[in-house]
């Protein structure tokens, strides 16, 4: 089959593949519609799912994936067990290495979440680094 000159441009390829999921997406609401389906409550209120399970975590410590499941599923929310023990065993991680800094060092809980709070509200670590540099030279001259 003898080759044809076909150029073929970027902005020629965003095209097809902006026609081709706006296909894909009026089909699979028209699906949803077909089939009763609505948005999920945590859709609706805004609230993410992990936000949702880390909430009824919150009420409920001594709670299994299961009943956080189906806690949740009478809110609305559809989550697998798998996808709460995953979420619970990060909220896990974080906590030991939070006891595992406090140990090692003179720094307690309220100092590590005033220093998470301020990296927050910085953007970076080397944002951070640049504040505390300009508030260490303020301090050397009040």
């Amino acid at each position: 089959m003898p080759k044809k000159n076909i150029t073929v441009t970027v902005g020629l390829v965003n095209n097809v593949k902006s026609a081709h999921n706006k296909k894909h997406a009026a089909k699979k609401a028209a699906k949803n519609q077909v089939a009763g389906a609505t948005t999920t409550t945590a859709k609706k209120t805004g609230v993410s799912k992990t936000q949702a399970v880390k909430d009824f975590y919150k009420k409920n410590p001594k709670a299994s994936n299961q009943e956080a499941v189906d806690a949740l599923a009478k809110e609305g929310i559809t989550i697998t067990a798998n996808y709460v023990g995953n979420i619970k065993s990060n909220r896990k991680k974080r906590r030991n290495v939070v006891k595992a800094t406090v140990a090692k060092g003179e720094i307690g809980i309220t100092e590590i979440k005033a220093a998470l709070t301020f990296l927050k509200a910085v953007g970076s670590v080397s944002a951070a680094k640049q504040a505390l540099t300009a508030a260490e030279e303020i301090r050397k001259i009040v």
